[in-house]
């Protein structure tokens, strides 16, 4: 009997269940973290492709904290129609908590409660309570997704868990580093007014890299002339200076300035060149096709990604000490500030915003 047409004999599939798993890599690999999260749920055959893929995850995402509420509102600048996710119930103490710092999914979260700090997935609900008394206002997270070893840096201090569940607690001379920290591939970026040192956490112990001079790239803080008519925020912080490790690994220092008074900023940015034995400090005019998330002190690239714009600087009202949750983003071509589109309701009343890079589990 002769053989069926070859047509007849490899049909293609008529289910959008039934493709080829290769294929359905590629459809998954394309995905943002929302759609990612949502193909995973319409069929058995695409949570199992998902096992062996991972979305576009390079846009970063808002956090938003309601006061007195036990969940966060999250923003996604891929979603044109500036649409909030609600977060599942966080916990009773959540109300009470502030968020320090945060890794990905992971929150460094402090309560008035008996215990005081803990870290908190905000997709998974997995909660971490830590043994620690104490840290400053602008700490450190950093958290292996698979083993739970995780970091707490904070001005002088570092406490981490490694494997055996063990604590150490480790003095440093990070005392001395007051301006800034940024964590990143395992090195810790520390600033000051003068210099700028390197820590490198990837073994046992944190070893020091190098120090650099910081020359006059970072300006001590200043204050406005004080009117006791006036919130007190006005007269607080009027300089800043945040240092930032992009996606190539160049350090950067980013200068903010606002004069007394008013709510207008300017930034310069300077980086490290290394580049024949000697280490100087440039000022840069572009940052191509990234980005700049000033309080995770990172770059992201934002070239042909919805809801980014290169070249550009994004930070909260709160991240310069205004106490404002408002988006900001400073455009380094235009050199004007320009505030994002608001979220909320002005009747909803929030604590802080935060960026954060979205993690996902594959299961």
């Amino acid at each position: 009997m002769a053989s069926p047409p070859l047509a007849l004999a490899q049909s293609p599939p008529h289910c959008w269940s039934e493709l080829p798993l290769d294929l359905m890599q590629l459809i998954f690999e394309r995905l943002s973290f929302t759609d990612f999260e949502r193909a995973k749920s319409v069929c058995s055959s695409w949570l199992s492709g998902s096992r062996r893929s991972k979305p576009n995850n390079k846009i970063p995402w808002m956090i938003l904290f309601p006061e007195e509420k036990n969940y966060c509102l999250l923003f996604n600048p891929e979603d044109k129609k500036e649409k909030l996710y609600k977060t599942q119930h966080l916990g009773d103490d959540l109300a009470d908590s502030f968020c320090l710092a945060t890794c990905r999914s992971w929150l460094l979260m402090y309560t008035f409660r008996e215990v005081p700090f803990y870290i908190l997935n905000l997709l998974t609900l997995e909660r971490i309570n830590l043994p620690i008394s104490y840290v400053s206002d602008s700490p450190i997270l950093w958290i292996d997704e698979r083993s739970k070893d995780y970091l707490v840096i904070s001005d002088d201090l570092v406490y981490f868990k490694k494997g055996d569940n063990s604590w150490k607690k480790i003095s440093e001379e990070l005392s001395d580093f007051h301006e800034g920290m940024v964590f990143k591939d395992h090195k810790l970026y520390c600033l000051t007014d003068d210099v700028l040192g390197v820590f490198d956490f990837s073994g046992e112990f944190p070893v020091k890299v190098y120090r650099v001079n910081v020359g006059g790239c970072v300006k001590p803080e200043t204050r406005g002339q004080i009117n006791m008519h006036d919130p007190w925020e006005f007269h607080h912080l009027r300089r800043r200076n945040n240092v930032v490790v992009t996606l190539g690994g160049d350090v950067l220092i980013v200068r903010s300035k606002s004069p007394a008074m008013s709510y207008s900023w300017n930034f310069r940015i300077f980086k490290l060149d290394s580049s024949n034995g000697k280490t100087k400090w440039e000022e840069m005019v572009s940052l191509g096709d990234e980005a700049i998330l000033l309080d995770l002190g990172i770059t992201v690239l934002a070239k042909d990604q919805e809801g980014l714009t290169s070249n550009s600087i994004y930070f909260t009202g709160d991240e310069l000490n205004f106490y404002r949750t408002e988006i900001f983003v400073f455009n380094l071509d235009t050199k004007k500030v320009e505030q994002l589109p608001p979220l909320v309701s002005s009747s909803v009343s929030f604590s802080r915003a935060r960026w954060f890079l979205p993690s996902f589990r594959n299961d």
